[in-house]
């Protein structure tokens, strides 16, 4: 593998070092402190550059992500929350919500509010508050690259209620940039139930900063309301934070690629004097159709998100009118794909372009 500029194999590294740490690898801790007490991390850190933390008390979600120090994610002013202080009603949702690379939404509700066939249904569902169990982080040598991954299960289960079981695994590799997010969603229980999942992705500054862009490949891109309407000819663009700023949310239609995949990317290309940042979002558009983006311009809550999903953010009553809620059959299991690229200059971001953007 290449790293610190040299192309280097196992024997020659193993060579130098008295172990792996050395160079990067999985450090599992728990919070002591403040809201986040009692809060299972797990970190991982590559000498790419690529530096992590995952939470298995937190639906198995990713929390910080940076690039050679250079923050990739929004962090909202709530921190890593304990799901002990996890409110299930209206948009209580948002006391815990502390943004990260990767909030999971579902796996019964996602969106707004709603009551749906007598069930009161708060925001966004309740996985992200659930803790994982099976929780396994461990490293392997494949050939001369070293692979670094983390897995655990997560149930959503009620007696006389929905049963969903999410079985996810997250890997990095030490000499490339990249996490790739597979999932399997599982109906362990006896009863059809309604299935809804979004990956509420949150990118921040600076990433997120004046003259940045969203991108991505041929899309369909219908304005949620009228706030979303006024200014929707610029909701691939982003600008300096404003007081008073109301959230524009845009849903996509985002054209897959010869693979089945869905592309998105948002990008800097003034940061650091032109050398430019950004990052890539692949996902699979069979189950993941919808592409949600949350533009949010405001005073300390600056961020887009960009939120792969297998419905949209109405809430479940009105996707269950509209024909569009999922569902999903007992012992059926449903599998999803998310990648992440760094862009870690605008040679990468004009080769995103010349691939999707014509």
């Amino acid at each position: 593998m290449k790293i610190f500029g040299t192309e280097i194999g196992k024997d020659e590294i193993l060579k130098r070092v008295g172990d792996i740490d050395q160079l990067g690898g999985i450090r599992y801790y728990e919070f002591i402190d403040g809201v986040r007490r009692g809060v299972r991390a797990i970190d991982i850190k590559s000498p790419c550059g690529l530096d992590m933390t995952i939470l298995p008390d937190r639906g198995m979600d990713i929390s910080n992500l940076s690039y050679k120090s250079i923050p990739i994610s929004w962090k909202s002013v709530t921190r890593e929350t304990s799901p002990v202080y996890y409110e299930s009603r209206g948009i209580e949702w948002l006391r815990t919500f502390y943004g990260g690379l990767i909030t999971t939404c579902g796996l019964t509700n996602i969106g707004i509010p709603c009551v749906d066939n007598g069930e009161e249904l708060g925001l966004h569902g309740r996985i992200a508050n659930i803790s994982a169990e099976n929780v396994l982080a461990n490293g392997r040598w494949e050939n001369d690259s070293y692979i670094m991954w983390v897995q655990g299960k997560v149930r959503e289960a009620r007696v006389f209620g929905h049963k969903l079981q999410l079985e996810r695994k997250i890997t990095t590799w030490m000499d490339i940039p990249r996490i790739v997010v597979e999932d399997t969603v599982e109906n362990i229980g006896y009863e059809r139930s309604p299935f809804m999942i979004l990956y509420h992705v949150n990118i921040g500054y600076p990433v997120i900063d004046n003259g940045a862009r969203l991108l991505e490949g041929e899309a369909k891109v219908i304005s949620r309301d009228n706030e979303a309407k006024d200014g929707e000819e610029d909701f691939d663009k982003f600008h300096e934070p404003l007081e008073g700023y109301k959230e524009k949310v845009y849903f996509h239609d985002i054209k897959a690629d010869e693979d089945g995949n869905s592309n998105i990317a948002i990008v800097n290309e003034d940061f650091d004097v032109g050398q430019g940042i950004g990052i890539w979002l692949k996902f699979n558009k069979d189950n993941l159709p919808f592409l949600i983006q949350w533009k949010q311009m405001g005073m300390g809550e600056y961020v887009c998100g960009i939120e792969p999903g297998n419905s949209l953010t109405c809430g479940r009553k009105v996707e269950r009118k509209h024909g569009r809620l999922k569902f999903i059959e007992p012992g059926e299991k449903v599998n999803f794909r998310l990648e992440f690229n760094i862009l870690k200059s605008n040679k990468d971001v004009d080769e995103f372009k010349d691939r999707f953007c014509k």
